[in-house]
C-alpha cells in the first residue's frame, strides 16, 4: 500500500516542477517587473517635464527673457508640437521619441533659465 503514495507524491512534484509550471511562473513574475518597469519609467518621464515647466515658470517674465532665451524657448516650442507619435499603438518606437524629446526640452529649457539665473546675479 505504501507504493502507490509514493507514485502519487512523485507525480504531484514533478507537476508542480515541471517546465511548463516552471516558465508560467516566470511569465507572472515578468509581467509583474514589467509593470513595475513601466510605472517608474512613466513617473521619471513625468518628473522630467515637471522640471522643464518648473525651469520655464522660474525663467521670468517674457518681457525679462533675452533674445537667445526667447529663441531657445522657440525652439523647445517647436520640437514638442511637431511630436509625431501614435500612442495607441503602444510602440517602443514612441517611447523612444518621447524619451529623446524630454531631454532635448530639458536641455533648450534648462539652459534658457540658467541664463537667466546669471543674469539676475550680476
Amino acid at each position: 500500500m505504501t507504493p502507490p503514495k509514493l507514485k502519487r507524491s512523485k507525480r504531484r512534484r514533478v507537476s508542480d516542477t515541471s517546465p511548463v509550471t516552471m516558465l508560467r511562473d516566470e511569465l507572472q513574475s515578468l509581467r509583474r517587473d514589467l509593470r513595475v518597469t513601466v510605472k517608474a519609467y512613466a513617473q521619471r518621464l513625468d518628473l522630467d517635464l515637471q522640471k522643464s515647466a518648473t525651469a520655464l515658470t522660474a525663467a521670468g517674465p517674457v518681457e525679462t527673457l533675452s533674445r537667445e532665451q526667447l529663441h531657445d524657448f522657440r525652439e523647445a516650442m517647436l520640437l514638442v508640437r511637431k511630436r509625431k507619435l501614435k500612442p495607441e499603438n503602444g510602440r517602443r518606437k514612441d517611447l523612444r521619441k518621447i524619451d529623446s524629446l524630454i531631454e532635448d526640452l530639458q536641455l533648450l529649457v534648462q539652459s534658457g533659465a540658467g541664463e537667466e539665473r546669471k543674469r539676475s546675479r550680476e
